[in-house]
């Protein structure tokens, strides 16, 4: 569990904290005892030494206090850095299909989690101070009379079962606002991402604020407003039970025990201080649900929290990545997930890619191109059937197969830094001329390997996506409808300059493609329909096209 490790790491400064919380527990007990003995006894004649010992005992309070919540405004401050970190590079190593159709889990775990399940932690020296507070003020009142303390007990008891029932009931309820919460994230994103759409068409943006935000606003609203309804109920009842308490126990130590007025008083006293740990114990369930209902949420992402997140290690081709034959699909289907209706994607299919081809993919909208190119670099896993390279399953060790794919998604993400194979930024000098041969050398500058500008055309930031791809120089070079945005010069250049200098190079090319002027330049056209492979045509070499081939790249 992450909190147990947290708390391992840094028990040092909790013990502190527990300990300092124990201190100041052990230091209002002995203010109470002394407020109780002014008040049974009054001053007497000595009235400096009564005002000394209660001035210490207060600073002895406020020192211990203070030092506490220093502690734990340290670890807070500690265990949210450290979350950010675990949650982060657990989201890195959590599969991408896991995450596909949820990216604003990410950012709403970051950010909502962390802050949810800090205060968990953070609870934990202040329960341990209420709950010793709480035991040292039921020993006093023993001490000052057992038949009251079993009536007051009776009324503690009774609270204790209607918070623990309270809780049961909420925990649903708890989960219900963490997921609303989700879904507003999700459609926060449009407003972003769909900002110039909503710009042209003002019905649209009508339609995301009134069906889709607001409607989500007021269901969480209306989760949270039950929620913190319960939770305020049952503080509500834990304090009446506890004044009801005190008002049996004056009526019945007058009327029933015949108790002396002093003691009574005394008791009176000192179960009014009890109220505060009574209170705050109780309120501690508005932390624990929501924190405890993250907890629960992250594992249903499918993070594993029982587990030590394994460090990022540093890596790069290994000797033999390179050595391959064949790769090649074997019976593979495969379904997306959270389909209702369970329809296959693709498949079952049969597939080999031979090392060094340059292989196009064609055929329409939604023929499983896509899904084929996220299998083949073992990014999705197949329903059923295998990926087989030179015969052996790739299953054992999908991270070494991976990194023979460097490629351009049809979702394609730019990131600021350019950065080679081993995670090093290529030298500027390099990436200057990448820019200048794909056109944008006066658009975009380098500094450190890192691009100044990301804000440019579709087709721009393509050629920005495949500077990444030729910096990383893997063996398998893969393109997503990478020429669909480009203009004619450049579309002309892909085809025939950049895809057989690869090809020249010893690269393996997979295209997808809708452009049939250029399928005679690849060594296979592979055609897909309705997610089956309707064709496998192996072209004949075009010289011509091949002696246009450019080494600018190279």
């Amino acid at each position: 569990m992450i909190l147990k490790r947290f708390i391992m790491r840094h028990r040092g400064l909790v013990l502190a904290a527990v300990g300092l919380s124990a201190a100041s527990a052990l230091s209002t007990m002995m203010l109470l005892s002394r407020i109780n003995d002014l008040a049974a006894h009054g001053i007497g004649t000595d009235r400096v030494g009564p005002l000394l010992a209660g001035a210490g005992w207060l600073l002895a309070v406020l020192a211990a206090s203070t030092t506490s919540q220093f502690i734990l405004a340290r670890l807070g401050g500690d265990l949210v850095a450290q979350l950010r970190l675990d949650l982060s590079r657990r989201f890195i190593d959590l599969e991408y299909e896991k995450l596909a159709n949820e990216k604003h889990t990410v950012f709403g775990s970051l950010i909502e989690d962390v802050a949810s399940i800090a205060p968990l932690v953070l609870v934990a020296p202040l329960l341990a101070y209420n709950g010793l507070l709480l035991v040292l003020y039921v020993v006093y009142l023993g001490s000052v009379s057992l038949p009251l303390l079993g009536v007051m007990l009776v009324f503690l008891g009774a609270t204790a079962l209607t918070s623990i029932v309270f809780e049961r009931l909420l925990r649903h309820r708890f989960d219900g606002v963490r997921a609303a919460n989700e879904k507003l994230y999700e459609y926060f994103r449009f407003i972003s991402e769909g900002k110039k759409e909503m710009s042209l068409n003002t019905a649209r943006a009508r339609h995301v604020e009134r069906e889709l935000i607001r409607p989500a606003i007021f269901h969480a609203r209306r989760l949270t407003v039950q929620v913190h309804t319960g939770l305020g109920f049952n503080e509500a009842w834990s304090a009446v039970m506890l004044y009801a308490s005190v008002f049996v126990i004056v009526y019945l130590g007058s009327a029933a025990l015949s108790l002396p007025q002093a003691t009574i008083l005394r008791f009176v006293i000192g179960a009014l201080f009890l109220s505060g740990p009574v209170a705050f114990i109780v309120s501690a369930a508005r932390q624990v649900g929501v924190g405890t209902a993250a907890l629960r949420h992250l594992q249903k992402v499918g993070l594993d929290l029982d587990s030590d997140a394994i460090p990022i290690q540093e890596e790069s081709l290994a000797a033999d990545s390179c050595s391959w034959h064949r790769i090649a699909l074997r019976d593979v289907s495969y379904a997306y997930p959270g389909d209702q209706e369970d329809r296959v994607a693709l498949g079952p299919v049969d597939l080999e890619v031979r090392r060094g081809e340059l292989l196009f993919i064609v055929g329409g909208n939604g023929s499983g191109k896509s899904t084929l190119l996220l299998l083949l670099a073992s990014l999705i896993a197949p329903r059923s059937g295998e990926l087989l390279v030179d015969g052996a399953p790739v299953a054992a060790d999908i991270d070494h197969h991976r990194r023979r794919f460097t490629g351009v998604f049809g979702d394609f993400f730019l990131f600021p830094h350019v950065l080679d194979d081993k995670g090093d930024p290529l030298p500027d000098e390099r990436i200057r001329e990448l820019l200048a041969t794909l056109g944008l050398g006066s658009l975009v500058s380098v500094e450190g390997g890192e691009l100044s500008k990301l804000t440019l055309s579709t087709g721009q930031r393509k050629r920005l996506a495949l500077l990444q791809c030729y910096a990383e120089d893997r063996d398998i070079f893969f393109f997503d409808e990478w020429a669909a945005d480009q203009d004619v010069h450049f579309r002309d250049y892909f085809y025939r300059s950049l895809l057989p200098d690869l090809k020249a190079r010893g690269k393996t090319v997979v295209a997808i493609s809708h452009d049939d002027r250029y399928f005679h330049l690849a060594d296979r056209v592979v055609k897909l329909d309705a997610g089956r492979i309707v064709s496998d045509t192996r072209q004949r070499a075009n010289a011509g096209a091949m002696a246009e081939s450019s080494t600018l790249l190279s």
